[in-house]
């Protein structure tokens, strides 16, 4: 009879917690700055031909915010 394990318990197990909580730990960032990005790229990002060049200064804004919520007060 196989046991079953609850989500990420044999990566976590495997990987070495460390590096398991690491990649967590980052996904939830990029997810939080693709958040905040959304309105930003739907206000002045529209897919009509700009450049990526613009998405990509959108995206650094959106990482100086999420850095920004971060910071000790």
């Amino acid at each position: 009879m196989q046991k079953k394990y609850q989500h990420g318990y044999i990566e976590s197990k495997t990987s070495g917690g460390a590096v398991y909580e690491l990649g967590v730990k980052t996904s939830k960032q990029a997810k939080a700055i693709r958040r905040i990005a959304e309105p930003l790229t739907e206000k002045y990002w529209r897919n009509t031909g700009q450049s990526v060049f613009q998405l990509h200064r959108i995206y650094r804004v959106a990482e100086y915010l999420y850095k920004r919520q971060r910071r000790n007060k």
